[in-house]
Order: C-alpha cells, then sequence, then structure tokens
C-alpha cells in the first residue's frame, strides 16, 4: 500500500493491511465501527469533536463516472474511511442495460457483476487504504402487491419455507416483539403475513438479495423493511440475518424500524420524548437483539431525495436515547446509518455510524454536464469531437471526487488514515499532500 504522497504506509492501529487485497471484509468494517463506538465505558457520549462517521457513497450507472471520484477521495491526505455501495434499483438498472423488462433475479445478478468489476478495477488503481462494498435499499414488496390475485403462493421444499416453518417463525416473531413492548396483531393479520411470507414476490426478493450478496462479496448489507408492521419486520429481518450467517457471508446487515420519509412527503415527521421516546427505544433495541442485526436505520427527521434548498435538522436526542438503549440491550456497538443524507443539515458524528449520501451525487454530476451541454449546445450539434468527448464526464467525476471530499470532511474522517499513519511514525507534523 502506498499512500497519496507515493511512500510506503501502515494503516493505523485497527485498520487492516489492504496491500493484498482490493475492499475491506465485514470483520474489518466491524473493527472501525468499534473504534468510532461514541459512547464511553459508562455510556456517557464522547464530546462531539471526539466522534467520526464513516461516509457511504451510492453508485449508480454508468458506474465508473462516479466511482472514479469516490476512490480518488478516498486516497487524498493519506486516505479516508469509505463504503462503496450500490442499491437494488441501481444494480437492477444496470443489469437490464436497455431492456425494458428483465427477471429480477437475473438483472441483480449482471449489475452486481458489473457494479464489482469496476469498483475492483478502480481499487486497484487508486488502492484505498481502507474501502469497504456495500448493498442498499434491497426492499421486500409491499404487502398488497405481493398478495395481488396475480400472484401465486412460493412453492414449498427447495423453493422455499413450508407453510408450518412460516407459521413458527411468524409466532416466534410476534412473541419477542410482544416481549419488548410491541403490541400482539390480530389473528386476521397473522394469518395475511403467513400468506405474504410464502408469496411468490417476497421469495425472489428474498433470492435476489442473496444472488447480489454472493455476487459482490459486500462488507455491508442493507435490507429495506420500512413499510412493513412490526411484528413482520422483526420475522423478515430475522430471516435474512440468518440466511446471511448460513451463506457464510461476515457482512454487516443493515436493519430498518420504521420509515424514512421521502421528498414531498406530507406526513411529517414528530419528535419523542419521555415515556414515548423510551418506548421507542426499548423496541428498537429489541429488534436489534432479536434479529441479530449489526446495523441499524429509523426516523431522526430526514428524507430521500431531498431537493438542494431543504435541510432537515437531525433528531439527535432520538439518537443518543436509542443507540445508548442498544448498546445496554445488546451489549454490541450497532452503527446508525442515515438515510436522506443530502438533504441533512449537519452530520451528528458519532451518532450516526454511516452517513448515506446519493443524491449529492447525481445530482453534482448532472449539474456540471447540463453546464458544459449549455455552454457547448453549437458545437455539439455541429458533431465537433472536442465538445463531445470523454473529457466533459472526465470533469463531471472530478467535481463527484471533490463533493466526497467535502462529506468526508464533514464526517470528521478526511485525511484519518494518513493521519494515524504518521503518528505510528513519529512524523504527526508533517501533513500529507492534498490533490
Amino acid at each position: 500500500m502506498k499512500t497519496r504522497g507515493g511512500g510506503p504506509a501502515q494503516a493505523g492501529p485497527g485498520y487492516p493491511n489492504m496491500a493484498d487485497t482490493q475492499h475491506v471484509t465485514g470483520n474489518d468494517l466491524r473493527g472501525i465501527f468499534q473504534r468510532f463506538n461514541p459512547f464511553c465505558e459508562d455510556m456517557r457520549l464522547r464530546p462531539e469533536e471526539e466522534r467520526k462517521t464513516v461516509l457511504a457513497v451510492n453508485g449508480n450507472f454508468p458506474f465508473e463516472l462516479q466511482l472514479a471520484g469516490f476512490y480518488h477521495a478516498s486516497v487524498l491526505d493519506g486516505g479516508s474511511p469509505i463504503i462503496v455501495q450500490f442499491s437494488m434499483g441501481a444494480l437492477a438498472t444496470a443489469g437490464r442495460g436497455l431492456r425494458v423488462r428483465s427477471g429480477l433475479v437475473e438483472s441483480l445478478r449482471a449489475g452486481a457483476r458489473l457494479a464489482k468489476l469496476t469498483a475492483e478495477a478502480y481499487a486497484s488503481i487508486y488502492k484505498p487504504p481502507f474501502a469497504a462494498l456495500g448493498l442498499d435499499h434491497y426492499a421486500v414488496p409491499d404487502i398488497r402487491d405481493a398478495l395481488s390475485p396475480d400472484e401465486q403462493p412460493a412453492p414449498g421444499g427447495d423453493g422455499g419455507p413450508s407453510q408450518d416453518q412460516v407459521r413458527s417463525r411468524l409466532k416466534e416473531a410476534a412473541e419477542a416483539a410482544r416481549s419488548y413492548g410491541v403490541r400482539p396483531p390480530a389473528r386476521e393479520d397473522m394469518a395475511v403475513w403467513e400468506m405474504y411470507l410464502s408469496s411468490a414476490p417476497y421469495r425472489e426478493a428474498v433470492d435476489g438479495f442473496l444472488v447480489a450478496l454472493n455476487e459482490m462479496k459486500p462488507a455491508w448489507a442493507m435490507i429495506d423493511t420500512e413499510d412493513l408492521p412490526p411484528v413482520l419486520n422483526f420475522a423478515v429481518t430475522k430471516e435474512i440475518c440468518d440466511l446471511v450467517i448460513a451463506s457464510g457471508s461476515d457482512a454487516i446487515v443493515e436493519a430498518e424500524y420504521g420509515a424514512t420519509g421521502q421528498s414531498g412527503d406530507e406526513a411529517g415527521y414528530r419528535r419523542l420524548s419521555g415515556r414515548e421516546l423510551e418506548d421507542f427505544a426499548r423496541q428498537v433495541a429489541g429488534f436489534v437483539q432479536y434479529t441479530g442485526a449489526g446495523g441499524i436505520s429509523y426516523p431522526i427527521g430526514m428524507q430521500h431525495a431531498a431537493p438542494s434548498a431543504v435541510r432537515h435538522e437531525p433528531d439527535s436526542v432520538r439518537l443518543e436515547v436509542v443507540q445508548r438503549q442498544i448498546l445496554k440491550t445488546t451489549g454490541r456497538y450497532i452503527p446508525f446509518a442515515q438515510h436522506g443524507g443530502t438533504g441533512a443539515k449537519r452530520v451528528s458524528r458519532g451518532l450516526v455510524g454511516k452517513d448515506n449520501i446519493n443524491t449529492l451525487f447525481l445530482v453534482t454530476a448532472a449539474q456540471y454536464l447540463a453546464h458544459h451541454t449549455g455552454e457547448n449546445r453549437e458545437a455539439i450539434f455541429q458533431g465537433k469531437k472536442s465538445a463531445s468527448g470523454a473529457s466533459m464526464y472526465l470533469s463531471a467525476s472530478r467535481s463527484i471526487m471533490k463533493a466526497a471530499v467535502k462529506k468526508l470532511k464533514e464526517c470528521g474522517t478526511y485525511g484519518i488514515l494518513g493521519q494515524e499513519a504518521l503518528k505510528e511514525s513519529g512524523e504527526e507534523n508533517r501533513r500529507l499532500p492534498e490533490e
């Protein structure tokens, strides 16, 4: 491994040596999150200036435009930890190409292969000291969609669990959820949820997730269950976590409890306090304990795909109460993953363990390309190569790199690997050059 300055470097204490591998493992990623645990041994919160957040950047088709910028940003000034992740939608889009329709599972397989090949190619060029691959927003289907008259139950046996297994899993989840304060569901709801867990769309979503997991070998993997009722969420997330372990993967599974809003939602966000907040924290902590999730997301006032002018203040009170309760209940530090990070007024360092950024990079590249085509419209329509070549895409990629650097600095992790390497060598007063 080499630093940006060209000399050999060792990763700081607790970081893997990346000389012989392109991306870190799930266990490596767990290690860095443990190092960034924002709570002291007595459960007090560390001062904000001491807390760190890991940046997670979303790659979209065409992958090379964004990934070149991400990996470039990750090595500047000695290196910063980064998670390069891909959503189910991004992989399915890439896997389908220009086809209007294609099977979900095969689209995810093709998209995952393309994304990983691109990521490995740029990782081999830049040699980031700590880069992880991730899967983001692998959504299970809506209950009504899965149970529409056009859909048929998935077969048992090799094609999925038997009805008895589904019923037993759901009953166990209901009992566990009730022990953490979740209201018991009606018998009619349980019957509907049994059909859901056996439905073809649900089983296809699970198969697609496992295919992407096998192809990508990620260190982080998120299952999107935000719209499911709590008891059904307990059952689905437990099944996914168990399947990941059974597959031999060491990926951190991010679970979701409650919905993150979409831009334009009118429902709004309600802050909790007192007993109501304590009850919510107990439910989330119990959910993590039962399912075995290694990461967690729940509402803190953010919105997905927020426009540039919209900024939301994170609910740091809820974050601190819930994250502390999870640590008390499970005995493990479980990083919180902030969704809708583009629209956050600020990063609650440490309380937010993983900051997901997607919209910012899409908009950054699109704005640059729009500016370029606006200035060169006549030359482009005249067919001039100088106005239509790769230079505009390289410049768009460079703008993404600069946006990623800015976010790394907001997270407090920009150049942290280089700083620790210098401390190890006794040269902490020397600053590595930024490109």
